[in-house]
């Protein structure tokens, strides 16, 4: 969470000095990306939208190497099938759909190979989401489905974009889902443990709602601050999740100085990498 979080402040600061073309923060979903990347086996294949630094880095992959993508370097900055995590996908949507045809494709070729696959809230107003839902439950494709819930897609809220939730849509289509506040890394990690074990087991799709919170804007260049309550962006700062779980840690002995400061020189390390390769 803290490497991520170094990575993606100098991310910002790339694009603002036109380094990096465009750049989607996952400021206030660490939590949510960590705990449940950490519940995935290795075996997982994960398929991400364009948010999921964290679970990138959480799967090996260097944080200059997820940048790379966004500064016109690179078409995919890591090796897929190496990482089991497939390059990023603008289209809204369109990786359900891919997560699914590869769930199904391992099974004719005789292979199990579980899938997750990642989204955002805004996403499950498309066509594709649901076209995917229905053929994995429909197939019983072995599919994790996990939709980060942080309030907004864009500028709509959740309130104006559905009136039934997104775990029971799911359950519409036959899914098990759960819902579950995903604020925290070892809450989220729990259920989605208790998520993936059902997808192996069962060798059917499930849905887990990580509710959780957007600090910054949808994107670099998108002005959050013009549609967003003060009190509410406030509020998420306030409660900024990787420094009170870095707290936590630190209060309850799980983790002591020394440690904590080989973790902060190895995201000053991983920001500064970004900076030799990538600025101008």
């Amino acid at each position: 969470m803290v490497v991520t979080r170094a990575v993606d402040d100098e991310a910002g600061r790339l694009q603002n000095q036109g380094s990096v073309d465009l750049w989607l923060s996952c400021r206030g979903q660490e939590a949510a990306q960590v705990g449940s990347a950490m519940a995935l086996a290795d075996t997982a294949t994960i398929f991400p939208s364009y948010r999921e630094h964290a679970v990138a880095i959480a799967r090996g992959i260097d944080g200059v190497d997820v940048v790379a993508q966004w500064a016109g370097r690179t078409f995919c900055g890591w090796k897929p099938r190496e990482h089991r995590f497939f390059p990023y996908t603008l289209v809204v949507g369109a990786q359900t759909l891919h997560a699914v045809g590869y769930a199904l494709g391992q099974r004719l070729q005789g292979a199990t190979e579980p899938v997750a696959v990642y989204f955002g809230d805004g996403a499950t107003s498309q066509g594709d989401v649901s076209e995917a839902m229905n053929l994995a439950a429909v197939e019983s494709a072995p599919v994790l489905f996990i939709c980060q819930n942080n309030g907004w897609a864009i500028s709509k809220p959740s309130r104006d974009q559905m009136l039934t939730g997104i775990s029971t849509r799911a359950k519409g289509f036959g899914i098990t889902s759960w819902s579950v506040d995903a604020t925290e890394p070892d809450n989220t990690y729990v259920h989605c443990v208790e998520a993936w074990r059902h997808v192996q087991a069962t060798g059917s799709p499930g849905l887990i709602e990580l509710r959780t919170i957007r600090s910054a804007g949808h994107s670099s260049s998108d002005a959050h601050t013009l549609y967003r309550e003060r009190d509410e962006i406030a509020a998420a700062a306030a409660n900024d999740q990787v420094a009170r779980y870095r707290q936590l840690l630190h209060s309850e002995g799980v983790v002591d100085d020394s440690w904590l400061e080989r973790t902060d020189t190895e995201a000053m390390a991983a920001g500064q990498r970004l900076i030799e390769a990538l600025g101008r």
